[in-house]
């Protein structure tokens, strides 16, 4: 079961329910704050529960926090934000960031210098911040004088605050009074009032919205990149996690350039969505029957070192969710260096590196073989890719798909083998890495010379499309694809890139362990 669908459907979600449909949402909170405190908390804490804010709260008879991580409050606020409001929760467009995820970046956040200013400019309940200050030496110290919160949202600080002060009160008896102005109700994009600071660690909201002139970024229209534009311009270094299309989306360029014009030191962590999610939890809000939050991520560690330039990058990793704890302690090992443009931030594996040397010395690209006007050649191409991309002679049941024309039937067959090997899903991984394979990312698949198609492999293509076809319904709609067999696709590959051939199986693995 998904962990984040469990700690709701563990808890007696409709006695939660009953409470935001009686009191609303902040007195709801308020209420658990106080029942929390008063059964479990410390008799040196209960001084918090004199603030005004918890003058009418109500002791209840569960006590819905009890043992729940920073993550899982969360998800439980996350869950509480829907529930009151869904259309105002999914145009928010913020997902928490899981317990394991924020402290693999508060782990890299501590490496940054010492004694230097934080800022969590999008913060919420405040996950990210806090596994930031558990990290260091002293934590009461650090968010007294090292860390501000910011966020729009009074609610999610006030929680913050009261997780902060319960979890890292030592020597201060009045902690939660004197942190109260670190943490600032706030638009971090709007106001010309917020404090100085050093660095960021952030999870900014994944919403589309209008284009803003303020920002170079404004052709992204998407506020996570207005962000971090702003961080980018305003910090020595930052940790975040975002979608990954900033690697190669077109609407990205400016802020790949940005990103590295200011910052001589980069890091990218990119993960994909299947068999498992970095994100792992529930879009609550969300209309559609399936509601997995299924973004494939990216984590951007950036700092500028003087003498020192390095831009590395993983391929887009997959793992299995029994194997998690596992695969997320060797992500750095994934880490290749290359050369990075505002073209272009390729994904790439190591030992793909002579593979891509190679193509980048191509002079033409399957565009060159492709008729911008119908022939009787016609390849039909699945639009979302997960563990394999297809060319399909025969035409299928779908609602998703491209359409590519042909001018001879020689170029015809030879697009035919090279789409249904593994290196145009290789391609697709190190270019796109998308929901669905964009016309760009197949049109500028490199033609690799002095390969030919091979009549018995494309009559045993052909005959696959027939025995490997497969149904997958979504949204109420049966979606035809074919699934060739591995051993077929292996055979393409031998035959087209014989020095590639064992590593480009491999793409097809559900994880890289």
């Amino acid at each position: 079961m998904n962990k984040n669908r469990s700690i709701i459907y563990n808890l007696p979600i409709k006695k939660f329910d009953s409470l935001l449909d009686k009191l609303g949402i902040e007195k709801t909170w308020q209420s658990v704050l106080a029942t929390n405190l008063k059964n479990y908390g410390k008799k040196d804490l209960f001084y918090i529960l004199e603030e005004n804010e918890f003058k009418d709260a109500k002791i209840q008879e569960y006590d819905f926090i009890k043992d729940l991580s920073v993550g899982e409050i969360s998800v439980l606020y996350e869950y509480s934000l829907a529930y009151v409001n869904r259309d105002k929760r999914k145009k928010e467009g913020q997902y928490f960031t899981p317990d394991d995820i924020a402290q693999i970046m508060a782990k890299r956040a501590a490496l940054f210098p010492k004694n230097k200013t934080w800022v969590d400019p999008c913060s919420g309940i405040g996950n990210l911040s806090f596994w930031l200050a558990k990290k260091q030496s002293d934590p009461e110290n650090f968010i007294k004088n090292n860390l501000f919160l910011i966020d729009r949202d009074e609610l999610a600080l006030f929680i913050a605050r009261f997780i902060f002060a319960t979890n890292f009160q030592d020597k201060d008896k009045i902690f939660f009074n004197n942190i109260k102005a670190r943490f600032i109700v706030a638009d971090f994009l709007e106001s010309e009032k917020l404090p100085g600071y050093d660095y960021a660690i952030l999870n900014p909201p994944y919403v589309l919205t209008k284009s803003d002139d303020r920002f170079e970024t404004s052709q992204a229209r998407d506020l996570y990149a207005y962000f971090l534009e702003k961080i980018i311009k305003t910090t020595q270094g930052f940790v975040s996690i975002t979608p990954q299309t900033f690697t190669n989306g077109q609407k990205f360029k400016s802020f790949r350039g940005l990103l590295i014009d200011n910052f001589s030191n980069i890091k990218i962590y990119c993960f994909d969505n299947v068999p498992d999610s970095i994100f792992r939890g529930i879009k609550f809000g969300s209309k559609n029957t399936n509601k997995a939050n299924s973004t494939r991520a990216g984590i951007i560690v950036a700092s500028k070192k003087e003498n020192e330039k390095s831009f590395k990058i993983t391929p887009l990793l997959r793992w299995r969710s029994k194997d998690r704890k596992q695969f997320l302690g060797l992500i750095d090992g994934f880490l290749t260096e290359v050369n990075p443009s505002a073209n272009i931030f390729p994904k790439i594996h190591r030992d793909f590196l002579p593979l891509y040397k190679m193509v980048e010395t191509c002079d033409k690209t399957l565009a060159n073989f492709v008729s911008s006007s119908p022939t009787k050649y016609r390849l039909t191409v699945p639009s979302t890719p997960r563990y394999f991309i297809s060319a399909l002679k025969r035409p299928i049941s779908r609602s998703s798909f491209k359409t590519l024309y042909f001018y001879n039937e020689q170029e015809y067959n030879f697009a035919y083998l090279l789409l249904n090997s593994s290196y145009m899903y290789w391609w697709w991984r190190v270019n796109d890495g998308g929901m669905t394979i964009s016309e760009k990312t197949l049109l500028t698949l490199p033609i690799v010379k002095n390969i030919i198609a091979d009549k018995d492999l494309l009559s045993k293509v052909e005959k696959s499309e027939t025995t490997n076809l497969v149904i997958k319904r979504n949204a109420g709609k049966d979606n035809e694809n074919v699934k060739h067999d591995l051993l077929l696709i292996n055979e393409i590959n031998k035959k087209m890139f014989p020095n590639f051939a064992n590593i480009l199986g491999k793409l097809h693995n559900n994880s890289v362990i």
